[in-house]
């Protein structure tokens, strides 16, 4: 139990970056020791059921700030000036959440803790507005709030850095799989010329100085990434560090800074370097930029000394000045639609490891490992299923979109050149995708036949927030099994270390392999006949399936064309009918009105019996015609196509007598009973 709760305490430290072990103790002890709640419960996605606010819990040195500013909303849809504060446990600065606090924010309701936020931190020109969202609104509630902020219309607005693709107003933030933060530029090309104050808040005053005051660089860049050549103007204050002005770059042409390559810096220069300090041309500088096929990074994540943890990167692009107005491009950076890393219900497992290793690197980069293109199948048998000489290890990557830790793993971890080339030059790599409960389905009964129904129930427990994971597999004795699970609450050094040891312990066991490698061929050369055997019936039973299935269709669309029939000839029933309905109410004007009970005149009295139904009664004159008392049973529904009139005696069909005759002559007065027969 302690060993857990230690475990539970380290995961916690390494997810939220909280360094106050006490802290730590306390906030974990509210929650259970449940790391889920707790972790949600700090980084702001709304407390779990059974959780309390922290701030009345956790103890004695909780640390109070804005959280972001959330403006409450009238009736009347305008924001209130008053700001609203809670008290959370303290949390780094690497959380954007001082960032956040510095101005006002909007959100389209009371802080509502039910559904995740997504925090904004809009660039336009020398402002940051912050702007917080639940998932569930549309870009275009970004572009309103802006609206309201800043008085630009909406389809004035461009923003820049939301997704490496092009989305509408109408798309759904959930839809995007943003992280918690996001930095964003807000461009106004078709505002020509604006009046830009830079508002001092230095002690709370808030006068204002022009730009004039300020040393700026115009840094025109001439970009070509092999396919297009562009040139972009630039500003930037002398304060801005050479990293950030890659990153914002990165921005305008999607090509990350590890990918591109610069002509015009002095030779000593590093990403750290202040532009006041590169000795450039002021005002105005020019620089070459092209896109490098391999990144230009040329030390370790160790020889850099760079926390994986750190969200700088994203701070530094937060904090890069944009002037809109002042740089031009020919044409616009190309983007695409965001797709899933995996269709629902895969059926093929090749086009769906094709369509992951796409979609993963349109998300993360081009550096990233080299995903096996087959079934897990096949991957074991190229990693492990060869000449012990020849092994490798296999690295099983499982992902799933609704993680909360799924960008920072891919992006910092998976995507670290250290850890690719690692996993390169040792494992075979193969990926699967358990956001979808068919595909998650369709891995485990692979994995209860490879590595034992132990692992595959392991595996069918895991939970989103327990992934993404690095299954790593290695072969003992003819048996594949599972050494070590990578999960995405880890540090860079923890994972090398982890693939170090997985390595150290597979040499080892493949050294003792190698000396039985003539044994271990014979016995192999048996499996693969068993193996070609089961094959063999496999694919006898799916032939048999086949002709089983060619037959059921054949029966289906025989019972498709039955169905389809009777329902015409319903149609036709339906369509007769209404016909004879129609002819009945346009003969019904035409029947003679039915004498009263005491005309004086000669009257007939009929009685009619139809079939199933209740005898009834009409008196007529003697001198009306038989075609009178036939249109009388028409407008009634009894049609004489379908309806024979007989008399009960002599037995003899009216609708074949001459129509003109009176009844009186028809021997059908003073009275007769007259039964209606279908013909």
């Amino acid at each position: 139990m302690a060993e857990s709760r230690d475990q539970t305490l380290i995961d916690f430290q390494a997810v939220t970056g909280i360094d106050d072990f006490d802290l730590c103790t306390n906030i974990l002890t509210q929650h259970d020791w449940n790391l889920e709640r707790a972790v949600n419960n700090v980084m702001g996605f709304g407390p779990t059921e059974g959780s309390g606010n922290p701030a009345d819990d956790i103890g004695p040195s909780p640390a109070t700030f804005d959280t972001g500013g959330f403006c409450d909303i009238n009736p009347t849809g305008s924001s209130s000036s008053s700001l609203r504060s809670e008290t959370f446990p303290a949390r780094p600065s690497d959380h954007g959440a001082s960032e956040m606090a510095s101005g006002p924010s909007y959100s389209t309701s009371p802080l509502n803790f039910s559904s995740r936020q997504i925090y904004f931190s809009v660039e336009y020109r020398d402002r940051n507005i912050p702007v917080i969202l639940p998932d569930s609104e549309t870009v275009g509630k970004i572009k309103e709030v802006l609206e309201e902020e800043l008085g630009i219309p909406r389809d004035k607005q461009e923003l820049k850095g939301l997704v490496k693709r092009k989305v509408d107003d109408s798309t759904i933030l959930r839809e995007l799989y943003l992280p918690r933060e996001n930095s964003l530029y807000l461009l106004t090309p078709q505002i020509k010329n604006p009046t830009v104050n830079k508002v001092d808040t230095h002690e709370g005053e808030g006068t204002s100085q022009g730009l004039e005051d300020e040393k700026e660089y115009t840094l025109k860049i001439s970009f070509n990434d092999g396919s297009r050549y562009r040139q972009f103007s630039i500003n930037f204050d002398r304060s801005k560090s050479v990293g950030e002005v890659k990153n914002s770059l990165g921005v305008l042409t999607d090509v990350p800074a590890r990918l591109q390559k610069w002509s015009g810096w002095p030779k000593t220069v590093s990403d750290q370097d202040k532009l006041f300090a590169c000795s450039l041309n002021y005002p105005t500088h020019e620089f070459e930029v092209c896109k490098s096929e391999s990144p230009t990074l040329s030390k370790t994540v160790e020889d850099m000394d760079i926390d994986p943890d750190s969200d700088d990167d994203d701070n530094a692009l937060e904090n890069t000045s944009l002037e809109d107005d002042l740089f031009s491009q020919d044409d616009p950076p190309s983007f695409r639609s965001q797709q899933p890393l995996m269709p629902d219900g895969v059926t093929d497992d090749k086009d769906a490891l094709e369509h992951f290793s796409n979609e993963f690197a349109n998300r993360y980069g081009e550096c990233h490992p080299h995903f096996f293109i087959g079934t897990l199948d096949d991957a074991i048998q190229q990693s492990l299923a060869v000449k012990a000489s020849e092994r490798k290890l296999l690295a099983i990557y499982l992902h799933h979109d609704h993680s909360v830790f799924a960008n920072v793993f891919c992006s910092q971890l998976m995507c670290a050149e250290v850890i690719v080339n690692f996993l390169s030059n040792h494992f075979v790599t193969w990926a699967w995708d358990l956001t979808h409960r068919a595909n998650t389905d369709r891995l485990l009964q692979n994995a209860t036949r490879h590595f034992g129904g132990l692992a595959a129930n392991q595996m069918r427990l895991y939970k989103p927030e327990q992934l993404p994971s690095l299954l790593l597999i290695s072969r003992s004795k003819a048996t594949n099994e599972v050494i070590d699970v990578i999960q995405g609450i880890i540090t860079l050094d923890e994972m090398m270390t982890h693939l170090i040891h997985a390595l150290d312990v597979f040499e080892r066991q493949k050294q003792a392999d190698v000396s039985e490698e003539k044994e271990r061929d014979a016995r192999e050369q048996i499996k693969q006949e068993q193996d070609a055997a089961y094959r063999e019936s496999l694919a006898t039973d799916r032939k048999k399936a086949e002709v089983l299935k060619v037959e059921q269709d054949k029966r289906r669309e025989e019972m498709e064309r039955e169905m389809e029939a009777q329902k015409k000839e319903e149609n036709k029933k339906k369509e007769a009918e209404l016909i004879k309905e129609a002819i009945s109410q346009s003969i019904a004007t035409s029947v003679p009105s039915e004498p009263s009970a005491d005309d004086p005149g000669r009257i007939s009295s009929l009685r009619f019996r139809p079939p199933n139904r209740e005898i009834f009664t009409r008196r007529f004159y003697a001198d009306n015609t038989v075609k009178d008392l036939l249109n009388f049973l028409t407008s009634k529904g009894f049609h004489t196509e379908d309806f024979k009139v007989l008399t009960t005696y002599p037995r003899r069909d009216i609708t074949t007598i001459d129509t003109s005759q009176s009844l009186e002559s028809t021997k059908l007065y003073p009275q007769e009973t007259l039964i209606l027969e279908e013909r």
